[in-house]
Parts: structure tokens; C-alpha cells; sequence
């Protein structure tokens, strides 16, 4: 059966929660007891309640790994037929394997940056050649290593250090990296030599500390581009410090051998950021942007877009004890939309707490537990598979049990106290995205299915 949410006026609202209970349910349900203090009484349910919807781009957020624990970071540009262009780009600091080396009359055979590869963490079409550049940060510029930047922050470049053109990226492709056991998928991009021998004169106290080397480094940046159609957001983990680090090749001025002596640099232990662009002009979803939305929705990770739910009228709903409230939300299928671009793998629940504080909401919070790590089993958020009137959907359902209470208890009658946000989760972590069906969508409507008992 198909629904379509109806925007009532306060008065109509009244009117028809009379008649929610005339066609209630009439059997008891375990779900929410907790609620009704041991009372188990009967409930009601209803699916018809006013959703306002509008589409906002995401605030910045902080992308900063100083404590080199992500997973992994975005480095590519992905050009979407319906969200237009992202892009992200890598500014990080690397740190000596051990402090005070001898470089004295070293000079450079070759230097190489390795990157490993995170599978999980790309997105697009890796049949597409990639071009990645590594630049240093512009000799008026430096990436602090005690402090946090943003995903909209970005610092100035000079000189190129490297590039790797044309190449295929096979993020579940293991080869050898400088032996035959070790084995894994890695990128390998040979950087000048002159850099190299940069490193190699640094005076003996730039090399006692690491602030002071960072102070000399200045930091470099990682980017990449397409040169295919779609292209690709590519991940890498830097924290791995087997296969990510930059490795030099020297000698010294007496040795008699050839073979190179080599020294490593380690992205871990170093601060490091994304900055991530969005270009919407001219794509899709572009007219939708700031506007209220009736047919279709849209969310994006990596601080591209939200949705902003209103649920102007849950405050007339008092007296009930909700037992269940779920939001259900329906991928929508556009013309032109790419099969390599995936919807969303999870979304979220926020809301925004004082003026500017921006939290998962209790439901959230609830499913992943005091350590954060429960998952969303208990939340949802995920896709599934639904056939809704002989047609096969990807569908969405995301529990506000305890943040509807919240709203139908608040009377202060501030839109604000009624209103929560849909994010793509990880915002920072996640380059997926997808198009929704909208509150007033004659095909699958947004809905929110709400079962609550009356407290006499």
C-alpha cells in the first residue's frame, strides 16, 4: 500500500488524531512498556504525520587525524550525474623513523611515497585512469601539527614533488612491496630526487625533534584527478605504516658498495586533513539546494549535503507515550544515475543542540552504546531490500523513539525543539550518497510511522 504525506493546519492536525484512534490497533504490544511504567494498554498507530523537508549543504567538519587513528582519507574527484563534482584532496606531515640520523655526506639514490590502498573506503569507478600529483606546501605556508583543521580549509602549494599518471587504481590488488611475504594493495609514487637530498642536508638540529623537521617540512599535499567520466574518490590509509610511508634510497660519500642505504618517513604520528570541494552548478540536484522539498531529497557524505526534517505539529500530540516512531525513507531511482555510484551504505539521525553543537541524536546514541562501537542494528539507517507494490526498493528505516517523546513532551511551540537532520554517517568518512523520495512523492513518500498509547 502506498502513502502520501498530508501537511495539516493545527486545527485539521486535532481533528484527525481522533480519528488515528478510531482506526487503531486494539492489541497489546510489549514494545515501549518501559514508557508506561508496567501498564501494558492498548496503542494506536499512525503514518499520516506533516514532514517538512529541505535540502541544506552540511556544515564544515573538523578532518583532522592527529591522532592517526581513521581509517582511511579521501584523495580523488568524482563527477556525478546528479550531484555535480566532489573532490577531495590530503594535506599531511610525515615524521622521521628515529630522531637525530646521520646524513653527513649522504647523498640521494631515489625517494619513493607508498600509499596504501583502503578498499572499503572508495568510491566510483576505478576503471577510469587516475592521475595523483604530490605537491609541497608553499614555502609561506605550514601545517601545524597541533591543530585541528577543517574539511573546508585548504593551504597554498609550491613546487611539485611527484606524480603518477594514467594509472588504474586496484585497491583489492595485493602485490610485493620490498619483499615477496609482504604483500598488500599499495600505490607507488616516485618523488624527486631533489626533495630527497633536501632531506638529506638538513642541518643535525632541524633532525632532533619532530616540530622542528615539520617546521622545515612544511607538509605536502596529496590530489588526484580523473580522466574518465565518473572518476573516483580514492582511499588511502595512512596509518599503516607497513605500506604507507616515504622511503629514501642514499649513500654516503665512502661507501663502497652500491647498494642503497634507506631511512623511512611515517605518516603516522603526524597531523594530516582533508579538504573536500563540492561543484553543484549545473547538476540536478542544484535547484533543490536550500529549498523546501516536495518530490525528492538528497543527502551527501563528505560534507556535501543534508536533509532537514521538520515535524512542525508532534507537540499536539500530548498525553501519548510513544511506543515506537521510525522514519521511513525510499532511495529514489534518477535518469542518468550511475550504477558504480552506490546509495548511502548508513544515515544518521543529528540534531542541534545550543547555536552551534551538532549531536547524534538519543536513538543514535543508543544503538552504538557508551564505547560508540554497538553499530546501528538497533537504530537502522541501512538499506534493505523491500518490494513495495511489485516493485524491488532500496529502504531506509531509522528509529526516533526516544527523540519524538522528546518532541511531543517540549511545548515550547519552537520549530527547532521539533526539528532533526538525515546525514550520510561517517560525514567526514564516507563519499557515498543518495537521492530520496520526498514528503509529498506520489511513488514512496518520506513517512513517519508512529505507534503510542494514550495516557489517561
Amino acid at each position: 500500500m502506498k502513502y502520501t504525506a498530508v501537511s495539516y493546519s493545527i486545527a485539521l492536525l486535532i481533528a484527525c488524531t481522533g480519528l488515528f484512534w478510531g482506526y487503531s490497533c486494539t492489541k497489546p504490544s510489549p514494545f515501549g512498556a518501559e514508557l508506561l511504567d508496567d501498564e501494558l494498554a492498548e496503542y494506536a498507530f499512525t503514518d499520516t504525520l506533516s514532514l517538512q523537508c529541505t535540502i541544506l549543504p552540511e556544515d564544515s567538519l573538523v578532518t583532522s587525524d592527529r591522532s592517526s587513528t581513521v581509517a582511511y582519507m579521501f584523495c580523488g574527484q568524482l563527477n556525478d550525474p546528479v550531484f555535480g563534482r566532489s573532490q577531495s584532496e590530503i594535506f599531511s606531515l610525515i615524521r622521521l623513523r628515529d630522531l637525530s640520523p646521520n646524513f653527513k655526506n649522504a647523498n640521494v639514490d631515489s625517494i619513493v611515497l607508498y600509499l596504501r590502498y583502503a578498499p572499503s573506503g572508495f568510491y566510483g569507478d576505478t576503471l577510469q585512469a587516475q592521475t595523483l600529483r604530490v605537491h609541497r606546501v608553499a614555502d609561506n605556508a605550514q601545517l601545524r601539527w597541533d591543530a585541528d583543521y577543517y574539511s573546508n580549509q585548504s593551504l597554498p602549494v609550491g613546487d611539485l614533488l611527484g606524480e603518477v599518471t594514467g594509472f588504474l587504481p586496484k585497491p583489492t590488488t595485493s602485490i610485493p612491496l620490498f619483499d615477496t611475504i609482504t604483500q598488500g594493495p599499495y600505490l607507488r609514487v616516485p618523488l624527486a630526487n631533489a626533495f630527497g637530498q633536501e632531506l638529506l642536508d638538513l642541518d643535525s638540529l632541524s633532525l632532533t625533534s619532530d616540530t622542528t623537521f615539520w617546521s622545515k617540512l612544511r607538509g605536502i599535499r596529496i590530489s588526484a584527478e580523473s580522466a574518465g567520466n565518473t572518476g573516483a574518490i580514492m582511499a588511502f590509509d595512512l596509518n599503516n605504516s607497513t605500506f604507507s610511508q616515504v622511503r629514501l634510497f642514499y649513500k654516503y660519500d665512502s661507501d663502497t658498495v652500491a647498494t642503497s642505504r634507506t631511512f623511512d618517513f611515517f605518516f603516522v604520528g603526524g597531523n594530516k586533513f582533508a579538504h573536500f570541494t563540492h561543484d553543484y552548478s549545473g547538476a540536478p540536484v542544484a535547484p533543490y539546494i536550500g529549498q523546501p522539498a516536495d518530490d525528492l531529497i538528497f543527502a551527501q557524505g563528505m560534507a556535501g549535503l543534508r536533509i532537514k526534517v521538520e515535524i512542525p505539529y508532534a507537540h499536539l500530540l500530548d498525553n501519548i507515550a510513544v511506543n515506537k516512531a521510525e522514519l521511513e525513507i525510499t532511495a529514489a531511482a534518477l535518469p542518468g544515475s550511475n550504477p558504480n555510484l552506490r546509495p548511502a551504505d548508513q544515515l544518521v539521525f543529528t540534531e542541534i543542540v545550543g547555536d552551534t553543537i551538532v549531536t547524534l541524536t538519543s536513538d543514535v546514541l543508543s544503538s552504538l552504546g557508551s564505547t560508540l562501537t554497538g553499530g546501528f542494528s538497533r537504530f537502522g539507517g541501512f538499506p534493505t531490500k523491500e518490494v513495495d507494490n511489485g516493485t524491488t526498493v532500496d529502504r531506509y528505516r531509522m528509529t526516533l523513539t526516544r527523540r519524538f517523546q522528546d518532541m511531543v513532551d517540549n511545548t515550547s511551540g519552537n520549530i527547532k525543539d521539533q526539528t532533526l537532520y538525515i546525514n550520510v554517517y561517517p560525514q567526514s568518512r564516507s563519499a557515498t550518497r543518495a537521492a530520496f523520495y520526498g514528503p509529498k512523492s506520489t511513488t514512496f513518500p518520506i513517512k513517519l510511522a508512529l505507534k503510542y498509547t494514550k495516557v489517561r
